[in-house]
């Protein structure tokens, strides 16, 4: 996988590393991205870095390529209908798979928030995935405009809650082919998962510790884990987001603390009529 390219983007969720649908899809530009390896644009963030890496990466990559239309990496050229599609029977094919369903009508039938709650509720990891980099581009852009960080909280705390989880992964969801062992494969796509969780949790976190919320505490999480798990193993990191992220989480953020911001976004969403 080529990490400056749409295959590595948070915009395009149908696709992390070696997991996914063969074609990706971007929410932003609205298309079926049939060779997203090939493809990039300058809104590029980067599923695989920490918020402030991906944000320092994302200016670089916006002075290389627009930011209105989804080109050729290796050239810079807008990319035309052999690499990207609209067509409805295109779209329609994906929306017959739940996970790309959903991802198509991000904002479009409902609150992103509600799009994201619906991923939420899909199993399997590839639902998990769409809704960690969609979360991740989410809270990043209401912060951007001006918004509070607690518009993170509640994928925040879905995601605390399954930080220990191992990954529900199938053999078809892998996409990608590789001199590795099946099982080998799969158990590299597990760790990428759990680690795509914590780096969501950094990411809030960060937001949450330029706000001055003990939340921000976490904004070093997913660097922590990566110095005490330096091996590439979904066993080791599971045991250790069991043993001690998960600890972490809640010591930060229990569920009293969670109810109480919870309360106080609907009593400011009740004061201003929505």
């Amino acid at each position: 996988m080529i990490l400056s390219s749409c295959a590595n983007c948070c915009f395009n969720p149908l696709q992390y590393g070696a997991v996914g649908t063969p074609v990706g899809y971007c929410t932003e530009h609205r298309l079926i991205l049939n060779t997203s390896s090939e493809l990039t644009c300058g809104r590029h963030l980067r599923k695989d870095l920490m918020l402030s890496s991906a944000e320092r990466e994302n200016q670089q990559h916006a002075q290389c390529f627009s930011a209105d239309r989804v080109a050729l990496l290796r050239t810079g050229e807008s990319a035309n209908g052999g690499y990207v599609r609209t067509r409805v029977a295109d779209l329609d094919g994906l929306r017959s798979d739940p996970v790309a369903s959903a991802v198509t009508e991000y904002g479009l039938l409902g609150t992103k928030i509600e799009s994201l709650a619906q991923l939420r509720v899909i199993p399997g990891a590839r639902a998990e995935i769409a809704m960690l980099s969609l979360g991740r581009s989410y809270v990043r852009r209401c912060v951007q405009r001006g918004g509070a960080w607690t518009s993170g909280i509640h994928l925040a705390w879905w995601t605390g809650r399954r930080l220990a989880e191992e990954p529900v992964l199938s053999v078809d969801d892998i996409r990608t082919e590789a001199p590795l062992p099946l099982n080998r494969r799969i158990d590299l796509a597990k760790w990428s998962i759990v680690v795509l969780r914590l780096v969501f949790v950094s990411d809030v976190a960060l937001h949450a510790r330029q706000a001055g919320h003990r939340f921000g505490r976490l904004a070093n999480l997913a660097e922590e884990a990566a110095e005490e798990t330096s091996a590439l193993s979904a066993r080791r990191l599971l045991a250790w987001a069991s043993r001690k992220g998960r600890a972490r989480f809640d010591a930060v953020l229990p569920e009293s603390g969670y109810i109480r911001i919870s309360q106080h976004i609907r009593e400011q969403s009740a004061a201003c009529g929505s």
